[in-house]
């Protein structure tokens, strides 16, 4: 399936390639980066490799500088490029020092590269760096213009007089199955069960274990199903290292690991000095809901329920990874927040340009919406005031609502669906 959609960060790679010597392609494992490499290499008639390959990887192990060396024509396109070591992050270094050409290599690792602890070299100043996420329902849907760019520039165009064809029980299914290619090529809740399992298995057991002495990896496995059931929220880890036996200082490690190789994401916390009382620790989000789903041990039935603790969390990180994955082709660099006053105010999600402009967005698992919904929003723009351009409640329900001065309530479909 994942070679019949366009991934909409292509059009950054090839800008990138353009003006870089190198691009580093992040992303998790089966996230597409190896079908947007392939692309790649037909375009530009380049070389493709990957570090999956034993002889391939010990030989760039063995010779590194003759591995990148060999004749091979341009871009040299290298995947999972953590598993080749130092050395050949160094030789590429070297290569691409003494060539000033733009283009020269195309690097795509399953970790964050510039934090993967065995590499010293990060080639600042050399690369430009791209993530790959899980698709986007946006890219699902075949949009190309989803809510990310126009909530900035027109945000009036958002609301709309349509009614959505989604319902409340469509989210959740598109929460429970997740944005991986081979789960979304998958029709079977059981089959996408068992390859959520053995992907968290490789992922720990392989990619972890390569980058860092872990000495009980079931440790990082109970850690990410603890991740699962406390997604969209602020961890305790005074707690969380109790239920391990883990020391504090391990839990964040751990956490960074997980981090690192893209399960988990930190959104942190948000302050322009509105307040004193801003909380500062971080939101935590797993990055792919089916995954998360998964761990928990829930699906669409599960989430409809009249009683079903885990809905309003996976529906906040649904939303969030949506916007998340958009970012990475914005054509403006955008940061994500989240804000929270003690005892006070919250928004789930600061999004905020380089400019200073800031919008708000609130997520709620429920069909109906009221003036309460939009208490943190309001406290929000009226502190910040022109720079604060709209704030939106996201909800299961299916019109868009005004809800006064730059307040509006939107269908989750309207991240996807104008």
């Amino acid at each position: 399936m994942s070679e019949l959609l366009s991934r909409h960060v292509a059009g950054h790679a090839e800008e990138f390639l353009d003006a870089f010597r190198v691009l580093i392609v992040n992303g998790p494992r089966q996230s597409g980066k190896t079908t947007l490499l392939q692309q790649l290499n037909r375009e530009r008639d380049g070389t493709y490799l990957t570090l999956d390959d034993g002889p391939l990887r010990s030989a760039a192990r063995a010779d590194p500088a003759a591995f990148i060396a060999d004749g091979s024509s341009r871009p040299m396109m290298i995947d999972e490029i953590q598993r080749g070591g130092d050395d050949l992050i160094l030789a590429i270094k070297a290569e691409v020092d003494r060539k000033a050409e733009r283009g020269q290599f195309v690097l795509a690792g399953s970790t964050r590269f510039l934090s993967t602890p065995s590499l010293s070299e990060s080639l600042a100043g050399r690369a430009g760096i791209l993530e790959v996420w899980p698709f986007a329902q946006a890219e699902l849907e075949g949009r190309g213009d989803p809510f990310l760019v126009t909530a900035f520039s027109d945000p009036e165009a958002l609301r709309s007089s349509s009614l959505s064809e989604y319902g409340r029980r469509d989210y959740f299914e598109l929460i429970c199955r997740g944005f991986y290619p081979e789960a979304v090529a998958m029709r079977s809740e059981l089959t996408r069960d068992g390859w959520y399992r053995t992907y968290v298995q490789s992922v720990i057991d392989t990619d972890i274990r390569e980058m860092a002495r872990i000495e009980e990896p079931s440790n990082l496995r109970q850690l990410l199903a603890i991740a699962a059931a406390g997604t969209a929220q602020e961890p305790n880890m005074a707690k969380v290292g109790s239920d391990l036996q883990l020391h504090r200082t391990t839990v964040s490690r751990y956490l960074g690991l997980l981090e690192t190789v893209f399960l988990i994401r930190q959104i942190p916390a948000w302050s322009r000095n509105l307040v004193a009382r801003a909380v500062r620790r971080p939101k935590l989000h797993v990055t792919d809901t089916g995954l998360a789903a998964h761990l928990a041990g829930v699906d669409a039935d599960g989430l409809a329920a009249r009683v079903a603790p885990a809905r309003g969390p996976l529906v906040e990180s649904f939303i969030v990874n949506e916007i998340a994955k958009q970012a990475t082709w914005a054509p403006f660099r955008i940061g994500l927040h989240h804000w929270r006053i003690s005892q006070g105010a919250e928004v789930d999600l600061i999004l905020e340009r380089n400019n200073g402009r800031v919008i708000g967005v609130e997520a709620k698992a429920t069909d109906s919406i009221d003036q309460n919904d939009f208490k943190g929003l309001a406290t929000l723009r009226d502190g910040l005031g022109e720079d604060f351009v709209h704030g939106f409640v996201f909800y299961t329900g299916a019109r868009s609502l005004s809800f006064g001065d730059r307040l509006t309530a939107l269908p989750i479909s309207a991240l996807w669906d104008r």
